[in-house]
């Protein structure tokens, strides 16, 4: 599966901390939560990737991020 294997490299050598660079938020974060959102779509195995996962899940609770989904929904 290309997209899991993909989505391992970041996993694994690439996600560093709570935000994609570590510590801090940075515009990597809002890229990561894009293509997460895309997964289960993309037939990946997310029981693979439980940082990205946990990633997806902070930014899904970001204020900015939520009214954002919700303009997208209308």
């Amino acid at each position: 599966q290309s997209v899991t294997e993909s989505m391992l490299l970041i996993e694994n050598d690439y996600l560093s901390g709570p935000w994609v660079m570590g510590e801090e938020y940075t515009i990597c974060d809002p890229y990561l939560f894009t293509i997460a959102r895309w997964l289960e779509g993309d037939e990946a195995d997310v029981a693979r990737l439980p940082k990205i996962m946990a990633h997806r899940d902070r930014m899904a609770q970001r204020d900015a991020v939520k009214r954002a989904m919700q303009v997208e929904e209308q």
